[in-house]
């Protein structure tokens, strides 16, 4: 369990919306395309801008967590119609007041219900700008298919160990 690893972490608390989606890859290149495949699909864009989801890529140097890296202010979502939506952080979406949708009289007109019906289609385009992020490169033992790592939990949850590739634990 001593392996270096990064695992790109995804999730939102239990409530109206479940997501604790991991993956734990050895390098860097297996992370990208990860997180491009997470946000092609629209209703990930919504847990991101109405529900307020963790994005980070945690960094892990023989077993131990070195680094947390919030990817929020590395995106940038482009919607044909609408200004872009880029991030400060967690839950702090900026170029859309996502929380007036909540008042609007025809919900499936907001940006939110079309996020999470899937609606959007060719019309949105999302960016990460890995050029602006500092990644560390993994050192000594990295991990690789069919070894199992361990998680450091979020307060109040408990310690997880992960298989490396995809799971979602669905905090």
């Amino acid at each position: 369990m001593s392996h270096s690893f990064y695992d790109l972490a995804f999730g939102v608390d239990p409530g109206g919306a479940r997501k604790g989606t991991h993956y734990v890859r050895g390098s860097l290149e297996e992370i990208k395309h990860d997180l491009a495949a997470e946000l092609a699909e629209e209703i990930n864009l919504y847990l991101l801008c109405w529900y307020g989801a963790r994005l980070t890529l945690d960094v892990y140097q023989q077993g131990k967590q070195t680094d947390s890296i919030d990817l929020h202010p590395f995106l940038t979502i482009s919607i044909s119609g609408y200004p872009d939506i880029t991030f400060t952080g967690p839950e702090e979406p900026v170029g859309y007041d996502f929380k007036a949708d909540d008042e609007a009289a025809d919900e499936t007109k907001t940006l939110s219900y079309r996020m999470f019906a899937g609606a959007l289609g060719d019309t949105v385009d999302v960016s990460v700008h890995w050029d602006r992020i500092e990644v560390p490169p993994l050192r000594g033992e990295i991990a690789r298919e069919g070894d199992v790592v361990e998680l450091h939990p979020l307060p109040g949850h408990f310690r997880q160990t992960a298989a490396y590739g995809y799971q979602d634990f669905e905090m």
